[in-house]
């Protein structure tokens, strides 16, 4: 079977790339067209005449595709997160030839007519995995984006309970003023993979604070054994398992975006550090594998090609009973 993956390099997230990254994997010889920056127009259109199987990794990347009734075009969706703008429904249903995969059940549910497979985000958990290193006393802050009041959130609780806070992930310039002096912040800035994982190893738990989706640095994390704090009322807080409501976890919830309830849920995590298992976070991070991703695409391809085939059966059995005509014209004949 022949591949072609279009990619666009729309949102410029991690978790773009990680996509990006796991469907090569999957399919190391396939074509690739991939368009990144700003200069990328979905009027241009990509002729992609020789190949089976088409995979597209945003809408717009789907818009730009040319396919033949022959083909199989399936675009994978990117995780929605705060930073993103809402998805144009409008361009949804105008690709009527797309078979659109999700990675979020959020995602999903927005429109199930047209969202027909749920393929949870891949993660590289073979490389963020745990090592020897002695935890040090800091929390740890990944900024996907541009700063918001939920990162906000960490800083206020890091200062008030008298934690040092790494922010990682996004320049100082890009901080508030008041951030880039502050005596208990250290602005790492953007890290490569390798100095992401050795701030995973060192510090003394993960804070993912925004309400998202999907939260990278939370899947990383635990891979690494590291423990999460994560906002309870949020899809991504799903992949983490709570010591306070199961008696042993990956990490804690917090219920409220508020400093206080943030406050509470860190000093639980210190009281009770045991509760908090590094191999229950690498089973909560295993099912994002890039393997897992692999076996769990495959089945939304099968899926939709098992479909394809009794629509097509079913067509033909329609045409069949139509030429035959009715039953006393075939007793006549």
């Amino acid at each position: 079977m022949s591949v072609t993956l279009v990619h666009t390099g729309v949102s410029h997230t991690r978790i773009e790339y990680c996509i990006w990254e796991a469907l090569n994997q999957a399919w190391p010889h396939s074509s690739t067209i991939a368009r990144f920056g700003t200069k990328f127009s979905p009027a241009q259109e990509i002729n992609s005449i020789n190949s089976d199987l088409i995979i597209s990794t945003s809408l717009e990347a789907a818009a730009s595709v040319k396919c033949k009734e022959n083909q199989l075009h399936m675009c994978y969706l990117e995780p929605l997160s705060s930073n993103q703008a809402p998805l144009n429904q409008q361009l949804i249903n105008s690709l009527t030839k797309v078979e659109f995969v999700v990675p979020t059940k959020t995602l999903q549910n927005q429109n199930r007519d047209r969202f027909t497979s749920f393929v949870k985000p891949p993660v590289d958990t073979d490389f963020f995995c745990s090592g020897f290193e002695q935890r040090s006393e800091f929390y740890l802050l990944i900024v996907d984006g541009q700063w918001s009041a939920s990162d906000q959130l960490a800083v206020n609780a890091c200062q008030e309970l008298g934690h040092s806070l790494s922010i990682a992930g996004i320049s100082a310039e890009d901080l508030p003023q008041e951030l880039q002096d502050h005596s208990l912040i250290e602005v790492l800035g953007p890290l490569d993979d390798q100095q992401l994982r050795d701030q995973y190893r060192l510090c003394s738990a993960v804070i993912c604070p925004r309400d998202v989706d999907f939260d990278l640095s939370a899947v990383e994390a635990q891979s690494c054994g590291t423990p999460v704090v994560i906002y309870s009322d949020c899809e991504a807080a799903r992949s983490v398992v709570c010591f306070e409501q199961n008696g042993l976890g990956s990490g804690i919830y917090f219920e409220e975006q508020t400093v206080a309830s943030l406050v509470s849920a860190v000093r639980e995590l210190e009281l009770r550090p045991q509760r908090c298992q590094p191999v229950i976070g690498w089973c909560c991070a295993a099912q994002f594998s890039f393997h897992q991703f692999q076996i769990s695409f495959n089945q939304a391809i099968a899926k939709e090609i098992a479909y394809r085939i009794q629509t097509a059966a079913r067509k033909k059995l329609e045409q069949d009973q139509q030429d035959q005509g009715p039953a006393e014209e075939r007793i006549a004949a």
